[in-house]
């Protein structure tokens, strides 16, 4: 059962953070929440959140982080938690932005690669 502000979705739950400083402010405001980035392992759970998103109205003009970056090596995406990531069910085309743009991010359609400094939104994840 989730507390108060989470939701449940596909056996987690997730709670929508708003007003962070990049990827590290997402992943410190889970962490005060006592959850995580979301790490999306699979295709249900992808349009599990993607749906949430839009259930909310949100469009694709808003962004979110999740876990996963691929900082220390050039597209070898990992967690937080430092494992390979063995899902990441990229948008066509993504990820495109090479060594500027090591995090990812989700909207209510897209699943991308995204600079660590430039969204300031992020789903968490109990």
């Amino acid at each position: 059962m989730c507390g108060y502000g989470w939701i449940g979705l596909n056996l987690a739950c997730y709670q929508i953070i708003y007003n962070a400083t990049g990827r590290d402010g997402a992943s410190a405001g889970c962490q005060s929440l006592g959850g995580h980035l979301a790490l999306i392992s699979d295709a249900q759970e992808k349009a599990a959140i993607q749906g949430y998103l839009a259930s909310l109205g949100l469009t694709d003009t808003d962004k979110f982080y999740i876990d996963g970056s691929d900082a220390a090596e050039e597209g070898v995406w990992r967690t937080e938690a430092g494992d390979v990531m063995t899902y990441t069910g990229w948008t066509s085309g993504q990820p495109d932005g090479g060594t500027g743009q090591n995090c990812i991010g989700v909207s209510v359609t897209r699943l991308f690669d995204a600079r660590c400094t430039s969204i300031q939104c992020a789903i968490c994840e109990m």
